[in-house]
C-alpha cells in the first residue's frame, strides 16, 4: 500500500513539474512549437488533429514511421528536444494533413543561442540596413559554422510588411507596402525571426526600429577629377528629390594605400560638408581621398568609404 501510495505521489509531482516546464503553442498553421526547459527532463503529450474526418479511418506516420495511434485526433509524446513531422492517411494511404511539431527551449537571459552567430561591429544577430525611404530594407545574419543548414520558418513583423528570404539563406528583404517617404513614421518596426534546425526552433528578434534609423546611403560616385579637385553626385539609389532628402558629406585625406578608418596615416582630418565639391590643398604626390555621406536631417549611418588614390606626377623644372 506505502508503495502504490509513494508512486502515485512520484507520478504527481512529475506531471506538476512537467507543466511548468513546457509550453505548447501555434506558431502557424500546421506548426505547433512545444517550448521547454533545457535545464530539466521533459515529456510533453502533444494533441495532434488531422481535420474532419469523423468518419475516415485515419492513421499517422512521423516522417516513414507509421505509428500506433489511430484517429482522428491523437496525442503523440515528445521527450525533451525530439519533435516530429506528423502525417496522417487514409486507410488506402492518401495524405490528408500534416503538423509539424518543433521544439524550442524557454527564453532566458543564459540560454544557450546555436544558429546565429553576433555581430562584432553592432553585438547584435541581425542587422536590418536601408539604403533610402521607400519603405525597402534588408536584414542579413551570419549562421554558426555548426548551424549552416538553419532554415527560416516564419517571420512575425508588425506594420503592413512583407518579406522573402534571399536565396543564399543568409538574409531578408522586406518591403512597406503602405510607406510613404515623405510623412513621419507612426511607430516603430517589430521583427522576430524563427529559423529551424530539424526540429529545434530558434527565434531572433531585433530592436524595433523606425526606417530612420537604420537608413544607409549607399557608396558614393566621384564622377569629376580635375587635379586635386573631386566632385560627386548623389547615389542612383537615394531618395528624390535632393533637396526634400539632403545628404551630408564627410571628406578625409589619407597617406597611399593606407585605409580611410586611418588614424595616424591621415593627411587631411575627418571634414563634414554639404557641397558635391571638394579641393585638397595641399603638395603630396601620393594621397588617398576618401568620401562618404549620411542622411543631413537624421542621426543615421554613414556610408561606406569612397577611396580614390591620386599619383601626381613630378614637376618638370
Amino acid at each position: 500500500m506505502n508503495v502504490l501510495l509513494l508512486n502515485v505521489l512520484h507520478l504527481i509531482l512529475h506531471m506538476a513539474s512537467s507543466s511548468q516546464h513546457e509550453t505548447i503553442v501555434t506558431l502557424m498553421p500546421n506548426v505547433l512549437v512545444v517550448k521547454v526547459d533545457q535545464k530539466v527532463f521533459t515529456e510533453t503529450q502533444v494533441p495532434l488533429r488531422c481535420g474532419d474526418y469523423q468518419d475516415t479511418e485515419v492513421i499517422w506516420r512521423n516522417g516513414k514511421e507509421r505509428l500506433e495511434n489511430k484517429g482522428n485526433q491523437i496525442n503523440v509524446e515528445v521527450v525533451e528536444m525530439m519533435g516530429g513531422n506528423y502525417s496522417c492517411h487514409n486507410a488506402a494511404g492518401d495524405y490528408l494533413n500534416h503538423t509539424l511539431v518543433l521544439v524550442q527551449d524557454i527564453p532566458s537571459p543564459n540560454r544557450t543561442r546555436r544558429v546565429l552567430e553576433k555581430s562584432h561591429d553592432t553585438d547584435e544577430y541581425i542587422r536590418c540596413l536601408a539604403k533610402n525611404y521607400s519603405g525597402i530594407f534588408h536584414c542579413s545574419w551570419k549562421k554558426t559554422e555548426y548551424r549552416m543548414s538553419a532554415a527560416v520558418v516564419f517571420v512575425q513583423v508588425g506594420r503592413t510588411i512583407s518579406c522573402s528570404e534571399d536565396s543564399d539563406g543568409e538574409g531578408l528583404t522586406c518591403q512597406d507596402r503602405d510607406s510613404c517617404p515623405f510623412a513621419e513614421e507612426l511607430s516603430r518596426i517589430k521583427l522576430t525571426v524563427y529559423f529551424r534546425t530539424n526540429y529545434l526552433l530558434e527565434d531572433y528578434t531585433i530592436t524595433p526600429f523606425y526606417i530612420r534609423e537604420i537608413v544607409k546611403p549607399d557608396k558614393i560616385d566621384i564622377t569629376k577629377v580635375e587635379g586635386n579637385t573631386f566632385q560627386w553626385g548623389y547615389p542612383a539609389t537615394w531618395s528624390r528629390p535632393c533637396p526634400y532628402f539632403p545628404l551630408t558629406f564627410r571628406v578625409k585625406v589619407v597617406q597611399h594605400e593606407a585605409s580611410c578608418d586611418s588614424k595616424e596615416k591621415v593627411f587631411i582630418s575627418e571634414t563634414i560638408i554639404n557641397a558635391t565639391e571638394f579641393t585638397v590643398r595641399c603638395s603630396y604626390k601620393k594621397y588617398c581621398f576618401c568620401l562618404g555621406a549620411k542622411d543631413d536631417l537624421v542621426d543615421s549611418q554613414w556610408s561606406q568609404w569612397t577611396r580614390y588614390e591620386v599619383k601626381n606626377k613630378p614637376k618638370k623644372h
